[in-house]
């Protein structure tokens, strides 16, 4: 066995095997074209030595004579880690499926952050990037220096500028579907919490419970649309007791649409605390599907996102335009529709 200080070369390699260079750059790299024949005990031999010296390809060199890197980046911007979470695992899933790899930087309202993470990708090769960034108001227009000059980004939620991909899922569809269900469940008032009127879904959150009244011939009373004007996606029972003082208490509210998971799951608590019984006096409607959903008592009804089909959204845009490809994905965005998925607490 051949002695390699550092790591091992094609050299060491060939030397050990008793082959050329040529030979093991082709079995290895796929180097040398048509023109370079290996046999197939040959080609066996090399793989073996080579996990045996635990070889790994340099990926820059590969890069420089043209090997894609199969490597696609992932920023991920959010206070609703959740769901973001949710949906980074099915982007892995759905990318290991087709060959690829995902190489991931986290950031926290850090535009300056962002522009280092996608000079870190473009220095390895990725070839294209989903930036999961929360759509807070303001905040998207601050990435523009950062993404301008980037080339194969899919946006979520909505392109960074009008021609850019996007993957979004309908979030006023789903909460036309939530208050729809609880209206059709004889709630003739629904309460519609928002966290925080920041978060550019709100519009979206409001057009889908204004909709969802329309449609059944119920005035929109404003009255039942709170805002808690909460700095995290994570409250605390302070807040929670606020709104249900608000929207049950003052306002008679006989369900209310959530603006996600933990945000219901902690009404579902403290309305228990209350005596209040969950869904008799009040139901109640989350959004995301958590696993958390079916952990709480009673179980939480929900709005499912669908992340799979995202996911597979997301890296279709990419691979279409991944290493220089055709550019008819340019301008496109693509609209998931959620699902409703009820449980007990409605």
């Amino acid at each position: 066995m051949t002695d390699t200080k550092g790591p091992a070369r094609l050299s060491d390699i060939a030397k050990a095997a008793g082959v050329s260079r040529v030979a093991v750059g082709r079995v290895l790299n796929g180097s040398g074209g048509d023109h370079v024949r290996v046999s197939e005990a040959t080609r066996e031999k090399i793989l073996t030595i080579a996990r045996r010296m635990n070889y790994r390809p340099n990926l820059m060199a590969q890069q420089l004579r043209g090997v894609r890197s199969q490597l696609f980046g992932v920023i991920l911007d959010t206070v609703n880690a959740p769901v973001m979470y949710s949906r980074l695992s099915a982007l892995e899933q759905e990318a290991g499926r087709r060959g690829y790899r995902l190489m991931i930087g986290q950031v926290h309202s850090d535009p300056t952050g962002i522009d280092a993470y996608l000079d870190d990708f473009e220095s390895r090769g990725v070839e294209g990037v989903i930036c999961l960034l929360d759509l807070m108001r303001g905040y998207r227009s601050s990435l523009d220096p950062s993404l301008a000059h980037r080339r194969n980004i899919v946006m979520h939620g909505q392109p960074l500028r009008p021609g850019g991909m996007c993957v979004r899922v309908d979030t006023a569809d789903g909460v036309f579907q939530a208050t729809g269900h609880l209206l059709d469940r004889q709630r003739s008032r629904v309460g519609m919490l928002l966290w925080n009127e920041e978060d550019a879904l709100c519009d979206l959150r409001r057009e889908g419970y204004q909709a969802a009244c329309q449609s059944r011939g119920i005035e929109v009373d404003d009255e039942l649309i709170y805002n808690a004007d909460c700095q995290t996606a994570d409250p605390t029972d302070d807040v929670i007791e606020r709104a249900i003082d608000v929207l049950v208490d003052e306002r008679g509210a006989e369900a209310i649409v959530a603006p996600n998971d933990v945000w219901a799951v902690r009404l579902i608590k403290r309305l228990g605390a209350r005596g209040r019984r969950v869904p008799d006096e009040v139901a109640i409607v989350g959004y995301d599907n958590l696993d958390i959903a079916e952990a709480v008592e009673p179980e939480l009804t929900s709005i499912d996102q669908q992340h799979t089909q995202y996911a597979a959204a997301a890296l279709d845009l990419l691979c279409e335009t991944a290493g220089g490809g055709q550019k008819s994905t340019s301008g496109r965005t693509v609209t998931i529709k959620p699902l409703l998925r009820v449980r007990r607490s409605s």
